[in-house]
């Protein structure tokens, strides 16, 4: 039988669920600032002066009586230089910074009363024209702090009409644009900004950040590396390099990327969790557990870490050592399908089938369209003897993923037992479609050796009809 790992080791990549022992890439903790795949952003660390009002706002008091309620935004600048972006141009917060509940009502509260003393005047025009550029600005970056990206994004272009030079209100602009998931505005943006100012090693960043999103994936890892090439320390773009790397298979130098990451910054566990990731491709699966550690080591909610472990393990054949990680992962992500679906293979190989069963369930009690877990469910069923309910399992699978090598290999191993000869070549010739790899496994299995020779001797026999079974190639997938 065929009883494979469901999903992809775990880094920063959210990408489908396929079988086997291929790699999620996943990104490193991310701040409220970008909460796009591959991008991180760290802040300034707040200035011992961060509770006075912003210099260039504290002659606005002096003019409270204003009808646009300058008193009120230099309350909000002095709130978004202490706790957000800043009230220019937008810069990152630490990594994993939050916004608490209780500053997010404050800032709610102060762009409120910005905007009730500018009632009556149409928006974002005629508000921004009453306001004026750099006190727009700080109204702008106040709807950015709490989410109002599309309003931010509006008055950040009322602020380019009056002054298309404007850096901070483009990169700005790009910003709210990522966040909008509208990355073609994005790029757009940061390139018309690096048109003016081609040294900006952030826009380059930025800029790629918005390739990325686009699947642009040259033209992301050139912006990545000229934003290096200005800021040789700029970290950032160094792990999002890395990122893209693994992406495209440049598991080498995706390596050393990361290792340059971790020599500027030691304590990132998302850069140790991706080393080992691409480690694991290069097939240094002694290597990639020495990072998964590490990156558990300086996190150790990092479940992702503990997954790809746990799957290392269980490659190696070390199953004491992947069941620990599993229920690692479970107890830190009790809604992990995957978790419990891999747990069950190292129970069953273990030969514990009553607690394979049971982790089997839970992964379809959580993901009942779980084609991975069906299949092995039904793999552990007929090795209790239970071929009929095996059979069942198979059907599902194959109903939630009709392309599960896995599945048409077991069904056709138990239509072989049966002996269904036409179904079982049926599955076997989907299994040959679909992982040809495979072919080798059933040469040697006792169950499907002698169906795949008589596949074989019917195609040379009519070499124009592979339909001898009586069954069609791209019929039912079903069991």
């Amino acid at each position: 039988m065929v009883i494979w790992l469901s999903g992809k080791t775990r880094h920063n990549l959210a990408v489908a669920v396929i079988v086997g022992l291929t790699r999620r890439f996943y990104n490193l903790e991310v701040s409220n600032v970008m909460l796009y795949a591959h991008i991180w952003r760290t802040a300034r660390a707040a200035k011992p002066d961060a509770l006075k009002t912003p210099k260039r706002f504290q002659s606005l008091t002096e003019h409270a009586q204003d009808e646009f309620g300058l008193e009120e935004l230099a309350a909000l600048a002095a709130l978004l230089e202490q706790h957000s972006h800043g009230p220019g141009r937008i810069t990152p917060r630490p990594r994993g910074f939050r916004l608490t509940p209780d500053v997010r009502v404050k800032l709610e509260e102060a762009v409120s009363a910005v905007e009730n003393t500018g009632q009556g005047s149409e928006f974002p025009d005629s508000f921004v024209s009453g306001l004026g550029v750099s006190e727009s600005m700080v109204y702008a970056n106040g709807c950015y702090a709490v989410g109002r990206h599309g309003d931010a994004a509006q008055v950040y272009m009322a602020i380019l009409v009056q002054d298309r030079s404007n850096t901070d209100a483009r990169f700005n602009l790009g910003l709210a644009y990522l966040r909008m998931r509208s990355p073609e505005d994005a790029v757009r943006e940061f390139t018309d900004l690096l048109t003016s100012d081609p040294s900006l090693a952030e826009a380059y960043y930025q800029r790629g950040n918005g390739h990325d999103d686009l699947g642009s994936n040259e033209k992301a890892l050139a912006d990545y590396s000229r934003a290096i090439e200005l800021d040789p320390g700029y970290v950032h773009a160094m792990y999002n390099r890395g990122i893209i790397l693994a992406q495209i298979g440049r598991h080498h130098e995706a390596v050393a990327q990361f290792d340059k990451v971790m020599a500027i910054q030691p304590d990132i566990s998302n850069a140790y969790l991706n080393r080992g990731a691409s480690l694991d491709e290069l097939g240094l699966h002694a290597e990639a557990i020495a990072s998964y550690t590490k990156a558990a080591d300086l996190n150790p909610q990092n479940s992702f870490a503990l997954f790809n472990r746990a799957r290392t393990n269980y490659y190696l054949g070390k199953l004491h050592e992947a069941l620990a990680d599993y229920s690692e992962v479970i107890d830190l992500t009790p809604d992990d399908a995957e978790a419990y679906n891999n747990r069950g293979l190292a129970y069953d190989a273990l030969g514990d089938y009553d607690s394979a069963l049971v982790d089997f369930d839970a992964a379809l009690e959580l993901q009942p369209s779980f084609a991975e877990a069906h299949s092995n469910r039904g793999a552990v069923r007929e090795v209790l003897g239970d071929l009929d309910e095996a059979l069942k399992e198979y059907g599902h699978s194959l109903e939630a993923d009709p392309n599960l090598a896995s599945a048409h290999y077991n069904a056709a191993r138990l239509y072989s037992r049966t002996g269904d000869v036409e179904s079982c070549l049926k599955h076997l010739d989907r299994v040959l479609e679909i992982a040809p790899q495979l072919a080798e496994d059933a040469a040697h299995d006792e169950h499907l050796g002698w169906a795949l020779e008589m596949k074989q001797m019917r195609e040379v026999r009519d070499p124009e009809d592979d339909k001898g079974t009586g069954f069609d190639r791209d019929g039912d997938a079903g069991a």
